[in-house]
């Protein structure tokens, strides 16, 4: 006996993975949350000053030492690349790497910002590299980090000039917010900022119903002490007098251009914005032709050396 009885069609494979997958984050917000807010280190057992990791001073800086900064308490990495003209710097440049990165990523802008006579610090952000910390907030406690190394490094008579700042991506907003926040801050650079939370957020559920997706926002905020609605750079954009040089592929689909042209829109004080056409995300970032750093070496010798200094 033959058997041709029917058969309820089936999912692609893909396809069923994908509707298991949304049915599972549907009902999650919490797990999402979790994700959305957990630095890459927070569950790292390694993640101290004894880490295994090479310390980034074998590689190419001058000196390295670590900063403690909180509320909430974590400890930074900070690594120094002196000035290649001499003991004394025309400016002093935070330079700070992207979401899940680490300041060794940044090491090659660091060398060409100190080749043009500028002390590059290079920090790893809470949660990354050699930093501890958990929780990501987008920007904002990132920058009270920030301003504390700020007193650190100038209590190490490590400040020589005016003080900038080099981001890119992650970095580019956090340095924006660090400039709305302390106007030690005169000049920042920022490669790729996203000027709102939300839309970032939407990267770790693409899929999610909106319901979910909101709830997981909203709790996200609470766990990392943080408000998602009031963390935008945008806004903080508006409260800086520092001059901000945005810089920006036309063809990111990370953190897509209309990020710099709010951005750019938002700012009061002197702000501008370079393009660059049929340029992605990392393409831009990872600067193979020194191009981004040539741009800053400008902005920075107009915004931070006074006439005559240079």
């Amino acid at each position: 006996m033959t058997h041709a009885a029917a058969r309820t069609p089936s999912l692609p494979s893909g396809k069923l993975l994908a509707a298991l997958t949304l049915l599972l984050l549907s009902a999650c917000d919490r797990p999402l949350s979790t994700l959305m807010v957990s630095t890459p280190n927070r569950f790292n057992p390694l993640v101290c000053e004894s880490n295994p990791l090479p310390p980034i001073e074998a590689v190419g800086t001058d000196r390295q030492f670590m900063v403690p900064v909180g509320p909430p308490k974590a400890t930074l990495s900070v690594s120094v690349v002196e000035p290649s003209s001499g003991p004394h710097a025309k400016g002093t440049v935070l330079v700070v790497h992207g979401i899940y990165g680490r300041s060794i990523t940044m090491l090659h802008t660091a060398h060409r910002l100190a080749g043009a006579g500028y002390r590059a610090v290079l920090v790893d952000l809470r949660g990354h590299g050699r930093s501890t910390g958990d929780y990501l907030t987008y920007g904002t406690q990132e920058a009270r980090d920030l301003s504390q190394v700020i007193d650190a490094v100038q209590a190490r008579g490590l400040v020589d000039g005016p003080i900038g700042v080099y981001g890119i991506s992650y970095g580019a907003t956090t340095s924006i917010h660090l400039a709305a926040l302390d106007w030690r801050v005169r000049a920042v650079v920022a490669v790729e900022p996203f000027a709102a939370v939300r839309p970032e957020l939407t990267h770790f559920g693409p899929m999610i119903p909106d319901e979910t997706f909101e709830k997981a926002v909203w709790r996200a905020g609470c766990e990392a002490g943080f408000d998602p609605e009031f963390s935008d750079a945008a806004d903080a954009i508006a409260r800086t007098p520092a001059a901000v040089l945005l810089m920006h592929g036309t063809d990111d689909w990370i953190v897509p251009y209309w990020n710099s042209v709010l951005l750019r829109r938002q700012a009061t004080g002197h702000c501008e914005l370079v393009a660059f056409p049929q340029r992605g995300h990392q393409s831009l970032w990872l600067d193979y032709d020194g191009e981004l750093a040539f741009r800053a070496v400008e902005w920075f010798d107009r915004w931070l050396v006074a006439p005559g200094d240079s």
